[in-house]
């Protein structure tokens, strides 16, 4: 079910949002279904049983924003929201907080996590208290090898919250983002590319920025060691430093305990901080890759931006997940997200995944990845290169490029005439198959990584230069990306990807699911990006 855009807009579909009448016997009275909060267990879940009463449940209430329909429209013409006018016309109001939490407290949950900018509530309580407090009921179930206790109904909430709450996230934990990296075949040094190849690879060789006066921001789960940054950094001959890179815990698992580094985190850093390499970075560090950890993440952010004022001009999520098992309610949440980041100026990029044409999984369903579906987001795909020393000799669309028409997002202005029923991804792509990644340096060995995960902090780094030519040249950054590339469609400015495909979808001359219209030509793009308004 799709309904028509109001403006130009793309519109989440809110109807599947929208809370029912709680009609259940013993429901407390006066009280709405939030019925985008869950989904039906999946195939792959298995219950158990009922949930140990006594077993911790912990949640965020995500607020709904004021005005929001407002906010969308500036978006769509071009305007940018001031942290101020943010605070004062979109955000919750601290009434409209306070009421919140005098319910939480009042059904005798515990507050665990509190929000500056009023966006988020954390919130943690037993099965028993939680479940007579939001009218749900848990069940103890397995899926993907472990134990989990998850909502198998929706929740409800006091009617006269309800213009106030978007949604109770959190109540199916194994509900996760995924990273998009994947290791090569072979690993040997530099078996990938290097930064320095990349920018050959992408005609900004013979630029002069450097990223100075920007700093990208990084949501993922754990942190890099600093000694494979610097080891990084003094064999590819980058002039960057430790001062310019901070990681900040941005979760309340994350304050307890980081895993150890896996891979994606460290690729991110290493890749965007070495294009850019007189920028900042910051690791926004969730601790786990549950939805809720990653929307403390935004909100950290969005926090960092507005009330400490940090010029933070890109933001990089290697992370996704198969959009219709998102639920709506989370959906709405993280697009509220999106929509503050790139009204506030910055540019939100991507990965569209690493299973093609299949995000659910082989026989699923042709699918595509969320956050990337998000028409707030630039979804960034993968491809093909080769190249013969400087020279490029191909670059062909990469059969694991996630690519695809979103179930939730009508199609957004800047995709009109393409003839898409609805948001289609990827935006943009570089390089991304891991049979022609990139060389990092992971727990003090040379490893080769591909998957989108490559792409978009590529793309983060490159957008860093862009960002600080836009500054020097007394123009605001670049903020939302979509509006301002899609016009150079089949322009000098990008390299068009016609080959290849990812199962349902192949590339071709001009906009496409695989590769969106095409990988970046510096040279030309910058100058283009700095020129506009």
């Amino acid at each position: 079910m799709r309904r028509k855009m109001t403006s130009q807009c793309a519109r989440l579909i809110l109807a599947l949002a929208l809370a029912a009448p709680l009609t259940a016997q013993g429901a407390q009275a006066a009280a709405a279904r939030l019925t985008g909060s869950t989904v039906p267990f999946a195939a792959d879940v298995r219950v158990i049983g009922d949930a140990d009463p006594a077993a911790p449940v912990h949640f965020n209430v995500a607020l709904r924003l004021r005005g929001v329909e407002e906010l969308y429209a500036r978006l769509d013409a071009g305007r940018r929201t001031e942290p101020d006018e943010l605070v004062e016309r979109f955000l919750p109001t601290q009434a409209q907080y306070d009421a919140v939490l005098e319910w939480l407290k009042a059904e005798g949950l515990t507050v665990e996590r509190l929000s500056a900018t009023r966006t988020m509530v954390g919130v943690t309580g037993s099965v028993a208290r939680v479940g007579d407090a939001l009218a749900v009921h848990f069940s103890q179930v397995q899926t993907g090898g472990k134990d989990w206790v998850a909502a198998d109904t929706a929740p409800s909430v006091p009617a006269e919250l309800m213009s106030t709450i978007a949604s109770i996230n959190g109540l199916q934990p194994y509900l996760r983002r995924h990273t998009n990296i994947i290791p090569a075949p072979r690993n040997s040094a530099f078996g990938g590319y290097t930064p320095l190849g990349l920018r050959y690879a992408y005609a900004a060789n013979t630029l002069t920025k450097t990223g100075g006066g920007t700093t990208t921001a990084i949501i993922i789960d754990t942190v890099p060691y600093t000694s494979d940054l610097t080891g990084f950094w003094t064999q590819m001959n980058i002039p960057q430093s430790l001062s310019n890179i901070t990681y900040i815990a941005a979760s309340v698992t994350a304050l307890n305990k980081l895993p150890p580094p896996s891979g994606e985190e460290t690729l991110d850093v290493e890749m965007s901080s070495s294009l850019s390499p007189a920028s900042k970075v910051r690791v926004y560090a969730t601790g786990t890759l549950q939805d809720t950890a990653i929307d403390n993440g935004y909100e950290a952010i969005i926090y960092d931006i507005v009330g400490n004022q940090l010029p933070i001009r890109q933001v990089s999520i290697s992370l996704g997940q198969c959009e219709p098992g998102t639920p709506s309610g989370q959906v709405l949440t993280d697009i509220y997200y999106h929509a503050i980041l790139a009204s506030l100026g910055a540019t939100v990029l991507v990965a569209s995944g690493d299973s093609g044409s299949s995000e659910c999984g082989a026989g699923k369903g042709t699918y595509a990845s969320f956050d990337s579906t998000s028409p707030y987001v630039t979804a960034v795909g993968g491809t093909h290169l080769v190249m013969n020393g400087t020279v490029v000799t191909s670059e062909t669309a990469w059969k694991g490029s996630g690519g695809g028409v979103s179930v939730y997002f009508s199609t957004p202005s800047y995709q009109s005439g393409l003839g898409l029923p609805s948001r289609g991804v990827p935006d943009v792509a570089a390089v991304g198959d891991p049979a022609t990644g990139v060389a990092i340096l992971l727990n003090g060995q040379w490893k080769v990584f591909g998957g989108t995960s490559v792409a978009t902090p590529i793309w983060a780094g490159l957008m860093g230069l862009v960002n600080q030519a836009r500054n020097t040249a007394g123009k605001p950054s670049l903020g939302s990306l979509n509006a301002r590339v899609y016009p150079l469609l089949k322009t000098t400015n990008f390299r068009d990807i016609k080959t290849g495909s990812n199962g349902a979808y192949g590339a071709k001359v001009g906009y496409d699911l695989v590769t969106g219209i095409g990988t970046p030509l510096m040279s030309k793009l910058l100058p283009t990006l700095v020129n506009q308004n």
